[in-house]
């Protein structure tokens, strides 16, 4: 049971070693080997999850290490995206905003003893993301534009629902 409760990590590690490699495909133009690396990425996030909740293995390394990893996944492989001219820099910026903001406020919130646990909402942009970013490796670029708008979008209303929880909480004088 020891070891199974390290595969959820290892597999969030093996995530984070990927991202270079993915990058650097996209700037040099290889899409589906960086499509390929990208998947394996995203099953790897899939999984990690899945084996931390079946086997009751949730650590604290784990969920630290787990948002980081996704968030640098995501936010890495858009901005390479937008550098190669793939897709649109605007929904890039609106979502990488939205990461760094709430990144910043989750550290505030733990900076006074307060969590703001992940939302459904922050899940569904999350995989709406990896999704859009597989059409637009995929070369399926209006699918994947048209999915990416509307990932922004999830992402910037997800970003005020924990603002506005944020707040409630430091209102009620929890922090």
């Amino acid at each position: 049971m020891g070891r199974v409760k390290t595969v959820p990590n290892i597999l969030t590690l093996i995530r984070i070693l990927l991202l270079p490699f993915i990058v650097v495909l996209i700037v040099k133009g290889k899409f589906y080997f960086a499509l390929f690396l990208f998947v394996i990425s995203a099953i790897t996030d899939f999984l990690d999850g899945y084996i931390a909740r079946k086997f009751k293995s949730i650590t604290s390394l784990g969920m630290l290490l787990d948002p980081v990893a996704d968030k640098l996944l995501t936010s890495s492989t858009l901005i390479s995206l937008a550098y190669v001219k793939l897709c649109d820099p605007y929904s890039v910026i609106a979502i990488v905003g939205r990461e760094e903001a709430v990144t910043g406020m989750r550290a505030i919130a733990a900076s006074r003893g307060l969590v703001i646990p992940a939302s459904k909402g922050g899940k569904i942009k999350t995989t709406l993301i990896m999704v859009s970013i597989v059409l637009l490796l995929s070369g399926l670029r209006d699918a994947g534009e048209i999915l990416l708008i509307l990932s922004a979008l999830v992402a910037l209303y997800t970003g005020i629902v924990y603002f506005v929880r944020f707040f409630k909480v430091l209102g009620d004088g929890n922090g």
